[in-house]
């Protein structure tokens, strides 16, 4: 072997393979026509919203730190 023990070994293994595992739940894989209309959402010019923009005028209740 390589010269580490069973648990070494063991440990090693499944460190790579839940970093691929989390590494492929982070990332989202798109075709080119989808990836267009992501990006023209994007991009578009956003709605407004009133009630949202009044909440974001309004003092926040919660005390700053």
């Amino acid at each position: 072997m390589s010269g580490e023990t069973l648990t070494g070994f063991v440990l090693g293994a499944a460190s790579e393979r839940a970093e691929q595992i989390l590494e492929r739940a982070q990332r989202i894989e798109l075709g080119i026509e989808t990836f267009r209309r992501f990006v023209e959402a994007v991009e578009a010019p956003v709605d407004e919203i009133p009630t949202l923009r009044r909440y974001t005028r309004a003092q926040s209740p919660i005390p700053a730190r």
